[in-house]
């Protein structure tokens, strides 16, 4: 038999072995130790991301948190709510949203340290607006547009849970009618429910093409 390489040393040939075994080790522990971290969501938060006890607030770092986790907590429990505690603007309004991924957020609204005890809010956007020094009010956008009837049975849905008067659906079929006549989105507007410890009001705007967009406008309990 022809040796091709006769002054090799006979270690040389499990080079090739060595490397691919050293990479193959690298590869598992890379794994082991980044694919948990890339999977994961963001860690906890830094103090400057959040309040002492871990609720939002809305400065750039705080922003930049929420958008991270998605998951923004306000709590309204203790009214009047200091706005520039939380990095809001004495007088002004904040909007969050929509998401860089176009991510629903899951807004977090917390009422009182007893039932009933707030609110579950999947939103693609939320407003929030300050007045004199105070949180005044919490506008959360619903993503979907429906037809008037399916806008009907969306609002009447959370209606128990926030103890608000769903506006009729003859009134959101008359909010379509007057939207296409007069060329403008219509809105209807339900009375203020306190059913979950703070103050709901459902906001229905209607268009002329029949659809409607429905938004729920919190404020605190107090005011």
């Amino acid at each position: 038999m022809t040796t091709l390489h006769p002054h090799r040393p006979a270690w040389v040939q499990w080079v090739p072995a060595v490397v691919l075994a050293i990479v193959i080790v690298g590869a598992v522990i890379f794994a082991m130790v980044a694919t948990p971290r890339l999977l994961a969501g963001p860690g906890p938060a830094e103090s400057d991301e959040v309040t002492d006890l871990n609720w939002s607030v809305f400065t750039e770092e705080g922003i930049g948190y929420i958008n991270a986790a998605r998951t923004p907590r306000i709590d309204l429990s203790s009214p009047p709510v200091d706005a520039v505690e939380l990095g809001l603007p004495a007088d002004g309004a904040t909007t969050v949203g929509p998401h860089p991924t176009d991510l629903d957020y899951r807004l977090v609204l917390i009422a009182t340290d007893e039932e009933p005890n707030g609110a579950l809010l999947t939103t693609p956007q939320f407003t929030v607006t300050s007045s004199r020094g105070r949180l005044e009010s919490v506008r959360v956008e619903q993503r979907s547009s429906n037809t008037f009837s399916q806008t009907f049975l969306a609002v009447s849905e959370r209606a128990p849970d926030f103890g608000y008067t769903p506006p009729t659906s003859a009134r959101l079929a008359q909010a379509v009618t007057d939207a296409r006549e007069s060329g403008r989105p219509s809105v209807v507007i339900s009375d203020r429910g306190l059913a979950a410890g703070f103050g709901v009001v459902a906001e229905v705007t209607c268009f002329g093409a029949g659809f409607c967009q429905v938004s729920f406008i919190v404020t605190p309990a107090v005011g």
